[in-house]
């Protein structure tokens, strides 16, 4: 992760923390954000990737209970250093694409035009609150979005984080 943000994701995190704390539900996304999150689907299958954020992916992953393949977009960060990508579940990792990559990490990758097979590979809670503590320092706004989704207010330590990690799963998507 770069020390500095530019000026476009300094203002991603500020619109983001601004949907994320005054008007997406905790509990569920509710009807008009369940649709809103699942229109990047549409673009990609119709081939206007150009038109999807460049910070997300599109995720396919196997249901669980279906065996039906399933497509969910995703915010992702690039790892540094790596062709791998970062994902996050939220809602307190009660999300369906989170319980069907548990079940099968075995999944597929677009971002843009490019499609690649991987691995979806759960990081440790310490790695999660480092990745938190590192956005939080960079856009102090995404520190508010993290509280709200924990449940409590967070210091400036990693052992605050740490404490707050298990409520935000993530994924390293290694490519195969």
């Amino acid at each position: 992760m770069s020390d500095q943000l530019t000026l476009s994701q300094r203002f991603n995190a500020w619109l983001e923390s601004v949907i994320l704390t005054r008007l997406v539900p905790l509990d569920t996304p509710g009807p008009l954000f369940r649709w809103a999150f699942k229109l990047p689907v549409i673009f990609f299958e119709l081939g206007l990737h150009w038109l999807v954020p460049k910070h997300v992916l599109l995720l396919t992953h196997t249901g669980r209970k279906s065996g039906r393949l399933r497509r969910t977009p995703l915010e992702f960060t690039c790892e540094p250093g790596t062709d791998s990508f970062l994902i996050m579940a939220g809602w307190g990792g009660k999300t369906d694409w989170l319980r069907n990559v548990i079940a099968d990490p075995e999944v597929r990758v677009q971002v843009g035009k490019r499609k690649f097979e991987a691995v979806a590979e759960p990081l440790p809670h310490r790695e999660v609150a480092e990745f938190m503590l590192g956005i939080s320092r960079q856009a102090p706004v995404m520190k508010k979005v993290w509280e709200r989704w924990a449940g409590h207010p967070l210091g400036e330590t990693l052992t605050d984080y740490l404490a707050a990690a298990p409520k935000f799963p993530m994924f390293r998507l290694v490519k195969h």
